[in-house]
């Protein structure tokens, strides 16, 4: 058997957009979902369907909500178009759910997979994997036997009514939706040698093009909020261009950490607006530590993307920020009387 980890990192190369996952308890679905949330990224299509004809898979403004049914070997993933419709379904039959040691919720594939489209297109991929594995003694006659009943099972549950399946899987995908905002991604930004390479003798810091470009691929990627950390935040001219930037580049959701003499480092600043605001469960602090190495407090330090203040922000820098967002506090525990 394969183990797929529900980030797709491996498969699609989603590792650098928005991935959640959460437990969720409601009338309508009890078990595991996972949300990939494509922010960029050009269209991949499949064209083999004889309905559908080509629909797309992946690309900026889609999203993949999979779901994890409690008592059924099967995960369900739902490719949503920009407008939340679904353009296709992919359904592993699967043995078990794990979760890895970062975090990250994957199952064991039993190779078998069943497609679906709105379209009436019903496909039995894989069939052959599973044949072999049995052949090799992989699986023994029931198990075998058993990833074929499901499959057949899911060909009569879903594509029974295919449109109801739609429903359902859209209602889900907005409730999931709703819990995600209630949790942002955030992005603890210093200034001075990260967005330039700070220069004593200016009035203004200007920031580096690059770094620039850098910074709201991050936010805009991983739909991020910033919180300032740097003492431009306390006002001036810098902190006025600071803002024209957040403007321009459509960065609008801009807080700063507090300040004042109870604080005597950004380690404790991080902490009292992480208190402030316990909402936030999954953050990157973006800081070339001149002032901070955060190296009394572990749990932000392990969150630290260091940045060279003679070059500032990085592609390689916003590539670890993601992964950090992505690994940390993955699994949100919804409430189970939440009506869905």
């Amino acid at each position: 058997m394969n183990k797929k980890r529900l980030t797709r990192e491996k498969k699609m190369g989603f590792q650098h957009f928005p991935y959640y996952q959460m437990r969720i308890e409601c009338g309508k679905f009890h078990g595991w979902a996972a949300f990939n949330d494509l922010t960029d990224g050009e269209y991949l299509y499949w064209d083999f369907f004889e309905k559908a004809g080509r629909v797309p898979i992946a690309g900026k403004g889609m999203c993949w909500l999979t779901l994890i049914p409690d008592g059924k070997k099967r995960s369900v993933t739902a490719m949503f178009t920009e407008d939340e419709k679904v353009s296709a379904w992919y359904i592993d039959i699967i043995d078990s759910v794990v979760t890895d040691d970062d975090g990250v919720l994957a199952f064991w594939d039993k190779y078998l997979d069943v497609m679906l489209t709105t379209s009436g297109d019903v496909i039995i991929d894989d069939r052959d994997e599973l044949d072999s594995a049995y052949r090799s003694g992989e699986f023994t006659k029931e198990e075998y036997e058993a990833a074929v009943s499901e499959g057949q099972r899911i060909i009569d549950e879903l594509a029974g009514d295919i449109h109801a399946t739609e429903a359902v899987c859209r209602e889900m995908l907005q409730y999931v939706k709703a819990r995600v905002n209630e949790r942002p991604l955030t992005v603890f930004l210093d200034i001075d040698g990260v967005l330039n390479i700070f220069d004593p003798d200016a009035q203004v810091q200007t920031i580096l093009p690059c770094a620039g470009e850098n910074i709201c691929e991050l936010v805009h990627r991983m739909k991020a909020k910033v919180v300032v950390i740097s003492s431009h935040r306390l006002g001036g001219k810098t902190w006025d261009m600071l803002q024209e930037f957040f403007k321009r580049n459509n960065i609008n959701d801009v807080d700063i950490t507090p300040w004042g003499e109870e604080y005597s480092s950004r380690t404790e600043e991080i902490n009292a607006y992480l208190q402030m605001h316990p909402n936030i469960e999954r953050y990157v602090i973006l800081g070339d530590c001149f002032q901070d190495d955060y190296s009394r407090d572990p749990n932000l330090r392990n969150r630290l993307v260091f940045v060279d203040a003679l070059k500032g922000l990085q592609k390689q820098d916003i590539i670890k920020a993601c992964e950090i967002l992505n690994r940390q506090n993955s699994i949100l525990c919804c409430d189970q009387k939440a009506h869905c």
